[in-house]
């Protein structure tokens, strides 16, 4: 859908106002209500929610990377919100167009069948983890380093702080495949994916599985010491860590390449291609090898 104005977005749906309780325009990187039934605002859109943080599973990033329209079910002191999102053109530029609707009374999810309220709290979220969580390792998904990313380097601009990515690939991972089978494979990713969030710090930090044998540890409002510091962490604990499988012990190591952003304009994908080169030099630096930004070596072995 393309418009000329927000305001033409809301004049659209006017007739089904009735419909929803809530109808807004998002700006998904930024985070923030553009307008809200036909006013502007200047919150951020997971303020409505209470939570003081970006929601794990954002649907209206999803709706603008996907193009298409999502559903999400949240809630709110209580109450069982469906929000619905689609991608709207204003101007060349993309929003998303956000309806709330509050639907604890009408039957689509029984409240009464949860036994108290932070029980259905925790069946909510269980369902939106679900859809950013790796089901082997526990870390977040890639989906969710699509979503987040972007805004974590928008948050990061425009307070001008630091962040910091750090790209892990676990060592000669195929031939740990290869000669202990894969359920060793998965024993190893899910021992180093424990020792990596038991090193970042909670509520702020956060690390993903980006494919395979990769993840990524992203570290808001970080310098280049502290996520050197972070990653010769993690790397010691999995060098020093003993896997036991069947009648074998298996030990292995990280090749990591580090990047932070300091004031620059760089996209996520850009941040995630610098990051990855270094993890690759480190690969051809001998290994178990850590390389930090501007390709500047920090060789710790």
């Amino acid at each position: 859908m393309s418009f000329s104005s927000k305001q033409e977005v809301l004049d659209s749906i006017s007739k089904f106002k009735g419909l929803y309780d809530v109808v807004r325009i998002v700006d998904p990187v930024k985070k923030s209500v553009e307008d809200k039934d036909g006013m502007a605002v200047h919150t951020h859109c997971y303020d409505f929610w209470e939570k003081g943080t970006t929601c794990e599973n954002c649907v209206t990033s999803r709706a603008l990377i996907e193009n298409n329209t999502f559903h999400k079910i949240e809630l709110k002191k209580g109450n069982i919100y469906l929000i619905t999102s689609c991608p709207v053109q204003v101007k060349g530029d993309t929003y998303a167009l956000e309806m709330l609707k509050d639907i604890t009374n009408t039957g689509i999810i029984e409240n009464g069948s949860m036994r108290s309220k932070e029980e259905l709290e925790k069946s909510i979220e269980n369902l939106n983890k679900k859809l950013v969580i790796d089901e082997l390792t526990g870390t977040y998904n890639r989906r969710f380093i699509n979503e987040r990313l972007p805004a974590d380097i928008f948050f990061a601009s425009m307070n001008k702080t630091r962040l910091s990515l750090i790209m892990i690939d676990v060592d000669d991972f195929k031939n740990i495949n290869d000669s202990y089978s894969h359920m060793a494979g998965d024993l190893i990713l899910k021992e180093v994916s424990e020792i990596m969030k038991s090193s970042i710090r909670k509520n702020i930090d956060w690390v993903a599985r980006f494919g395979g044998d990769e993840f990524l540890i992203c570290l808001n409002g970080a310098n280049e010491e502290a996520a050197a510091w972070i990653a010769e962490t993690v790397r010691q604990s999995v060098e020093k860590a003993a896997i036991e499988y069947q009648d074998n012990t298996i030990n292995t190591t990280l090749s990591i390449g580090i990047y932070t952003l300091d004031g620059e304009d760089i996209t996520a994908e850009e941040l995630l291609k610098r990051a990855d080169m270094n993890m690759y030099e480190a690969k051809k630096l001998g290994k178990n090898t850590i390389v930090q930004d501007k390709m500047n070596y920090l060789l710790l072995k």
